[in-house]
């Protein structure tokens, strides 16, 4: 078995601090802000839209807005943030000025657009020939969140949550349908963020190889920071063109197993060939998450 080290360039997508670049899977500490939202005003009705809202209700749908959940938005918000594998929720204002002092630190806020429910009356006939009528309903919630530089202000990662970005199904209470949507909206914000700022990771030596391809790797990455079974990586060469930095994707990696610390046994799931003629000879390879 070759052992190999091959180095990690962390090739980050936001304007950082040097010294917080030096860490490859730095934790960057956040504070949380103020996700303000206002309740949609009524529009004034025209002719247009009152003819509109009778063709919707005769059609069975109807929307509503539900204010009340507003801190329930807010709180799986919060819970996002300090769920992503690279962010750590600093709970309340009063910290920014402790985190001040770390270049690093960001602070995010935003608007709630909308909350609101939407109920659809449908009706259906049972094999006796009555006629049933079903009402179900759709949760929807939209928000904008921006991450911002505590020290400079600057916008680091803005996240836009539209209605197609989580499951909102029909179900059948208003209440399941807001908390649906909610819970849907929470976990799109979570991967939203473990995109922005993924996992990197080195391959410390191969294992199991086939004629020409690598068949299992061994990486520098284990539950001390989170890795798990079945967490998948992309794996990239890099090189230079033109004095500037490219990374060209070979392959994918999949944990099999965590083994320690710092130590995990993955498959490769693609790109067996290129990831194994990388190794032999010596080419540096960047592993990023992509879950």
């Amino acid at each position: 078995m070759k052992k190999l080290i091959f180095s990690l360039i962390a090739l980050f997508t936001m304007t950082l601090s040097v010294a917080a670049q030096t860490e490859k899977n730095y934790v960057f500490r956040v504070s949380r802000g103020d996700m303000s939202y206002t309740e949609p005003q009524e529009k004034k009705a025209t002719v247009k839209s009152v003819l509109g809202a009778i063709l919707t209700t005769a059609a069975g749908s109807n929307t509503q807005h539900h204010p009340e959940f507003a801190d329930d938005v807010r709180n799986a918000i919060a819970g996002a943030v300090g769920s992503a594998r690279r962010l750590r929720l600093v709970d309340g204002l009063l910290n920014v000025e402790d985190l001040a002092e770390d270049e690093a630190a960001m602070i995010y806020d935003g608007s709630i657009g909308a909350i609101s429910c939407t109920s659809q009356t449908t009706t259906r006939k049972d094999d006796k020939g009555v006629t049933h009528t079903d009402i179900s309903y759709r949760g929807t919630v939209t928000a904008t969140i921006n991450f911002k530089s505590i020290r400079s202000g600057e916008i680091i990662k803005t996240i836009t949550v539209n209605n197609g970005d989580y499951d909102y199904s029909w179900i059948e209470s208003p209440e399941k349908a807001i908390g649906n949507a909610i819970a849907g909206m929470q976990a799109y914000i979570i991967r939203q963020l473990n995109a922005a700022w993924p996992m990197y990771a080195s391959i410390v030596e191969g294992n199991r190889a086939k004629k020409d391809k690598q068949k299992e790797v061994y990486i520098d990455l284990g539950q001390a920071s989170g890795a798990f079974k079945g967490m998948t990586f992309n794996v990239y060469t890099v090189f230079n063109v033109a004095g500037k930095e490219a990374k060209k994707e070979i392959g994918r990696l999949r944990i099999m197993e965590v083994m320690g610390d710092d130590i995990s046994l993955c498959k490769v799931t693609k790109g067996g060939a290129d990831i194994k003629a990388s190794i032999d000879s010596g080419a540096t390879l960047l592993i990023t998450s992509t879950n």
